[in-house]
């Protein structure tokens, strides 16, 4: 997996909340582990994206906008 891809699923995985995958395989991919295509579409699909987008960066209009994606603090 290159270096922009884990950034991406990083990038995903925060956006998504904490039980969309496994907390081990959750920590994994964190470290820049691969995804399995079943989590990476979770993934995806929690984050409010697509797979391609997480793969590949493209097309940029299914970016997350992680600021957007924060719950609020109080």
């Amino acid at each position: 997996m290159t270096e922009s891809m884990a950034a991406r699923v990083r990038i995903a995985l925060a956006a998504a909340g904490p039980n969309v995958v496994p907390a081990r395989f959750r920590e994994a991919y964190q470290r820049g582990g691969t995804p399995t295509h079943t989590h990476l579409v979770a993934i995806a699909a929690a984050a409010g994206t697509t797979p391609i987008w997480l793969m590949t960066g493209w097309p940029a209009a299914h970016a997350i906008n992680a600021l957007e994606n924060k719950e609020p603090t109080t």
